[in-house]
């Protein structure tokens, strides 16, 4: 999460002095790349989409890596180099971000672009640049209350529900509505950007060493 490139490239958002602004958030398909950079600010967030997932870059070939259009756009994007001539002083952003839909496709894409940091460039996972942002799954509505909430996992889902429904008597079957949703571009422009653009709200979780292990490990590739 080699594969056809879209024709876009990512943003060339100016890069700030001050580097600790720039970011870059990488999605998955074309409608998802167009809704992230609706509502992004370019002036200090660049957008870079694929189409399906990336090539597992665990268990490549550095020749084979260099050769895969995705991961030279994305080398090429950051600008640091690659493998044992990247250089972290030289990457264009402070934080890149893996932005991917609330789905298995999405876990297995974000897993994938994770591998690839860990293998290649491990110093943005060391240097705390490398963040996975959390949309959400669903939004659920109280009908009689008119609340709203948007969890982003299931049992967060599951644990709102539950204290949604903690006193109250029997009501109608219908009262709670859960509303999937079916990847980021049906997020709609507010939600996308306030759980996943917007630095004052979104919701973003910094990606370690021991969580690429972890990944790793639940996919059999390592023990």
């Amino acid at each position: 999460m080699g594969l056809p490139i879209l024709e876009h490239k990512a943003s060339d958002a100016p890069v700030n002095p001050k580097p600790t602004s720039q970011e870059l958030f990488l999605v998955e398909g074309e409608s998802a790349g167009a809704a992230v950079e609706r509502v992004s600010n370019a002036q200090f967030q660049s957008v870079l989409a694929m189409q399906g997932k990336p090539m597992n870059a665990w268990k490549a070939t550095r020749a084979k890596v260099e050769s895969n259009g995705l991961f030279q756009q994305l080398i090429d994007t950051l600008g640091a180099g690659f493998a044992e001539d990247f250089d972290i002083q030289r990457c264009r952003f402070e934080r890149i971000i893996l932005l991917f839909d609330p789905d298995a496709d999405g876990i297995h894409g974000c897993s994938l672009m994770l591998w690839f940091f860990y293998r290649w460039m491990p110093q943005l996972i060391e240097s705390e640049r490398l963040l996975v942002a959390n949309p959400p799954i669903c939004e659920l509505l109280d009908r009689s209350t008119l609340k709203r909430a948007y969890p982003s996992h299931p049992v967060q889902r599951d644990n709102i529900l539950s204290e949604w429904k903690a006193g109250l008597p029997e009501g109608p079957s219908d009262r709670f509505e859960v509303r999937p949703y079916r990847g980021l571009a049906s997020l709609g422009h507010e939600i996308l950007f306030s759980s996943c653009v917007c630095p004052e709200t979104r919701l973003l979780r910094r990606l370690r060493t021991q969580d690429a292990l972890a990944s790793l490990k639940v996919f059999g590739l390592q023990k």
